[in-house]
């Protein structure tokens, strides 16, 4: 804590993690006084993200936090359309209208050119400093509290140094060391699936995204912001390992096996073209508890969130949002005792009612979808019968809503 000009105090607080969550809620500590410093492990973002799809509650947040603008200098793609496969055969689909969402459309963006665009707005703050290549290696207790962070700095000869601060914020995503330190528990919500991502060029005439569905098969396709075919393909848990044992030949053929003919054929034309196939280990946690005397945690280090809807940055989005309204006047404010703890409680009982609800969202397709059974393929025919029933059409409705605008209002205070 420094001292102003006028005798007051002001906070300090250090951040670990230049994720969408990290990023924005210290560019918006730092914007309403707050000094911040911001971690980030690695030196630069060139890195694959998966979560690059912005639904509309995210572009919400983005705009309340004054980054609406940054959207239109970064790389970006605003699907046009979207389309259901189930067994090779279309049981929906249709244009994708930006008035349809308000305004705001799903986009996918550059998350590295996004992160950057955060980091150097956050730069022209006083009080706003971002060290990248820093590694934390514990925290640091005072008494119960926890008071700051050592780290492991490569600029200073690769030696360990302190850096103490008046609240130490978890952000660094789902293997959060700030996680492990505070000793959160979490319960386990993993789906029996994992994703194998990839790219390779767009199919011509490819506007949007598709999903190809059958038995213990999923693949999602969506043009991304850099012009590519972006390709999620779901599998079972634990059976990469044997289609990687193949080779990208075979399960590319696989993947092809479970497609329309014209995709089939772009695929097989086009596997020695795809760029940077990687497994994403699917989890999806909560923890018990998001704080603890001086120390809070958002985004995937609170809450993993399952790839199903995409959701993962747009909740984070939401997390920054929240957090920084109920630590601003904490931080600002040090005349009463214990305000800071009271607030990162507060920060965790308005965000748990939406995480809590998208999670258990996510939780249902890959049960029908993923299924190897016998009976899978009924189950999936008499779910897509079943858009067409009322009841099940607003039940739908409902879940879509949900994970394109949020399941709790979420405005930030000036």
């Amino acid at each position: 804590m420094r001292s102003t000009e006028s005798g007051g105090e002001i906070a300090k607080v250090v951040i670990v993690g230049t994720g969408p969550a990290g990023a924005t809620l210290a560019l918006l500590l730092a914007q309403r006084g707050i000094e911040v410093s911001l971690l980030e492990r690695r030196r630069d973002f060139a890195r694959e993200f998966r979560g690059e799809v912005l639904m509309p509650s995210g572009r919400e947040a983005l705009e309340q936090m004054g980054l609406g603008a940054l959207l239109s200098e970064v790389p970006t793609y605003a699907a046009q359309e979207f389309a259901v496969f189930l067994d090779c055969k279309v049981v929906l689909g249709g244009p994708l209208n930006a008035e349809d969402f308000g305004g705001r459309p799903p986009l996918a963006v550059s998350q590295p050119a996004f992160l950057q665009g955060v980091i150097d707005i956050g730069r022209q703050i006083s009080g706003f400093e971002f060290l990248s290549g820093i590694a934390v290696k514990s925290l640091v207790r005072d008494g119960p509290r926890i008071a700051g962070v050592v780290v492991r700095d490569p600029l200073a000869g690769g030696g360990e140094r302190t850096l103490a601060a008046d609240l130490v914020v978890g952000a660094d995503g789902r293997n959060s060391i700030v996680r492990r330190q505070m000793g959160l528990a979490a319960r386990s919500m993993s789906p029996p699936m994992d994703v194998v991502w990839c790219k390779l060029p767009c199919p011509k005439g490819w506007t949007g995204l598709r999903a190809f569905a059958g038995r213990g098969h999923l693949l999602i396709g969506y043009r991304t912001w850099d012009d590519a075919l972006q390709l999620g393909w779901v599998i079972a848990k634990g059976t990469f390992g044997a289609l990687r044992s193949k080779g990208i030949r075979d399960w590319i053929d696989t993947m092809a096996n479970h497609v329309p003919p014209d995709l089939a054929s772009h695929l097989r034309r086009h596997r020695e073209g795809i760029t940077r196939p990687f497994l994403l280990d699917v989890v999806s946690d909560r923890v018990d508890s998001w704080y603890r005397p001086g120390a809070l945690v958002i985004g995937d280090a609170a809450h993993a969130m399952s790839p199903v809807g995409g959701q993962g940055i747009n909740i984070a989005l939401r997390d920054a949002i929240v957090a920084a309204n109920h630590l601003v006047p904490a931080l600002s404010d040090r005349s009463q005792d214990g305000e800071v703890d009271n607030a990162l409680g507060r920060v965790e009982a308005e965000r748990l009612p939406e995480v809590a609800r998208i999670q258990r969202l996510q939780a249902l397709p890959p049960t029908v979808v993923m299924s190897r059974a016998k009976y899978g393929s009924l189950v999936r025919r008499t779910a897509a019968l079943a858009t067409n029933v009322g009841l099940v059409r607003r039940v739908l409705a409902s879940a879509a809503s949900d994970f394109l605008y949020g399941v709790t209002k979420v405005s930030l205070r000036a």
